[in-house]
């Protein structure tokens, strides 16, 4: 039995190295296709065959020397040649559409009790947003808005019964640079 068990071990140990060395066949024409294909028309097929059969390392420093090598006048033409052809294949340019400004108002800083308590503290998302203001905007309980003046902040959006009246959080009054009584603009995001 001891000599069955080495034959299939020695039939798969040759069944490995001859898969290797398919594999490296298979990777060395890969490469030789890349490298075709990036350096086309540069490169002569015979050095491309010599280069191919070279590690990877070896590879580039050879490559390196033979374009070193070349002169600049040999390599323009080439290298013109190629952009001009990729220019051709180019997809023509999209026209700009313009982007419309999204509609904003302007509301008023305000203070509130009843937001201070549930809703004024660090890292907070929520702002009150006067229900006449909700209207304009087309926003709803939940949306999300944009508050800016000299920054911005997006916070979730609850109605207030005062119209014309925001009531953001301390954290965010202190990031956008307004104070109470302060005229703010909401964009719907």
């Amino acid at each position: 039995m001891d000599a069955d068990v080495r034959k299939i071990i020695d039939e798969k140990d040759k069944k490995i190295e001859e898969l290797q060395a398919r594999v490296k066949e298979l990777e060395r024409k890969v490469r030789y296709y890349e490298i075709k294909e990036v350096y086309r028309d540069l490169l002569p097929e015979d050095f491309l065959q010599r280069l191919v059969e070279l590690p990877p390392e070896m590879m580039v420093l050879e490559l390196g020397k033979y374009l070193r090598g070349m002169t600049t006048e040999k390599v323009k033409p080439v290298v013109e040649k190629s952009y001009k052809e990729k220019e051709e294949i180019k997809a023509p340019e999209p026209k700009e559409v313009p982007i419309p400004k999204p509609a904003g108002v302007k509301a008023k800083v305000g203070l509130d009790l009843n937001f201070t308590q549930r809703y004024d503290y660090s890292g907070s998302d929520v702002a009150f947003l006067g229900e006449d203001l909700m209207k304009s905007l087309g926003a709803s309980e939940g949306d999300y808005i944009v508050v800016q003046k000299e920054s911005s902040v997006n916070l979730r959006v609850l109605p207030y019964t005062k119209p014309g009246f925001i009531v953001v959080p301390t954290w965010v009054r202190e990031k956008i640079g307004a104070k109470i009584n302060d005229f703010v603009e909401v964009i719907k995001r």
